[in-house]
């Protein structure tokens, strides 16, 4: 696939920068073309609810490369030992460094990253971080989509369609579980391992009421 390198999108501007289309060479290179399509959908979605936030000041460059490379632990190539998040911030801040990005705004693509799967916290932080996990929100779960215009929802799956994103997306998700299951232990992907018959040492993954119980503490 190669992604059109679009002005904008729902009235988004997307940034025609080195540094931001090096993160979508990079993104077309690793990642599957429903992913790809996701990760543009999530820049787009995220500004439009920054934006609708209003007084949210946002370096465009770090949070488009936040949104454009937030799944990269879902993919082989950046596959290492830890929740996807993490790898995947992990793998983001490299290509950060290559870039001559500053380690300030590296580490404010980490943490937009690591973070964007964890309600309550990124909308307490930077803008960039807000907006990663706003849009990844939006459109994984259509949390907050009852604000966006039809008009504009419309116009971005015309030029980023989901491609059966759910099933494709979930499919990833058990890959990645199966791979380390010990990692998904109280994270939001514990139950996605479970259903998926993901175990550990031969049993299943446990729950966090299961791991407080067996807890060696009488009270």
């Amino acid at each position: 696939m190669t992604l059109a390198r679009l002005k904008s999108v729902a009235g988004i501007p997307i940034p025609d920068t080195m540094l931001c289309n090096a993160a979508i060479d990079l993104l077309e290179s690793s990642s599957p073309e429903f992913l790809c399509t996701h990760c543009l959908r999530t820049y787009i979605f995220g500004s439009l609810a920054v934006r609708g936030i209003g007084g949210v000041v946002v370096d465009e460059e770090a949070a488009f490369c936040g949104a454009v490379l937030h799944d990269l632990g879902l993919v082989p190539p950046y596959r290492r030992d830890n929740r996807f998040e993490v790898d995947g911030a992990d793998a983001a801040r490299k290509f950060c460094e290559r870039h001559k990005v500053s380690p300030e705004r590296a580490d404010i693509v980490w943490k937009a990253i690591a973070l964007h799967t964890s309600p309550g916290i990124p909308t307490r932080l930077a803008g960039e971080i807000a907006l990663v996990h706003l849009g990844a929100g939006l459109d994984f779960l259509g949390l907050g989509l009852d604000q966006v215009p039809p008009q504009l929802v419309e116009e971005m799956l015309e030029k980023y369609p989901r491609m059966n994103f759910k099933s494709e997306f979930r499919n990833l998700l058990v890959e990645h579980c199966r791979n380390n299951p010990a990692v998904q232990i109280l994270t939001w992907t514990d139950d996605i391992a479970r259903t998926a018959g993901c175990t550990l040492h031969g049993q299943p993954i446990p729950t966090a009421s299961q791991i407080m119980s067996a807890a060696p503490f009488d009270q």
